[in-house]
């Protein structure tokens, strides 16, 4: 079972003629929302889409929303990571989450109903990093926020 046949909300066969696997992501942020347990992990697509409409740049990013998480574990923690993320299916519509990188572990289950959101386009830094200027899948996000906002920005980061 492919990652994308988790995702309820998005179509990345959109952009992807063949959508690659979360094999040496680059993981920029885990989000642990104050409210509920859900778990956001904010994360560039390992290549370039085969098609874009929006302005230039050289990376995909996106975030990843799990419900329902239980189980939660996380270890050594340095951003950004080059990592390995695994989703592997449960009974009872449950999902394992298993994040792998050099110096880093973190797995928690969630419900296998999985939310994308937030899927943009950017120029990296000299130094790797996604502050700069991007574009979005959604024009309402590309005017909202034309940069990365703060962490802090919850109507960013906790909704999908």
């Amino acid at each position: 079972m492919t990652w994308t046949e988790f995702v309820v909300d998005a179509d990345f066969t959109a952009y992807y003629e063949e959508v690659p696997g979360l094999t040496g992501v680059r993981l920029r942020s885990v989000h642990l929302d104050g409210w509920d347990p859900t778990v956001t992990l904010r994360l560039d697509l390992p290549r370039f889409p085969d098609r874009w409409a929006g302005a230039p740049g050289d990376t995909m990013q996106c975030q990843l929303q799990f419900i329902m998480v239980q189980d939660f574990l996380m270890e050594g923690w340095q951003p950004p990571v080059t990592a390995d993320v695994v989703l592997r299916a449960l009974p009872e519509h449950r999902l394992a989450v298993e994040v792998a990188a050099p110096g880093v572990a973190l797995s928690f289950t969630a419900n296998a109903s999985v939310k994308a959101g937030k899927i943009s386009v950017f120029t990296r830094d000299v130094d790797g990093g996604d502050g700069g200027p991007r574009s979005f899948s959604r024009a309402l996000d590309s005017r909202l926020f034309p940069t990365l906002p703060p962490v802090y920005v919850n109507t960013f980061y906790e909704r999908g």
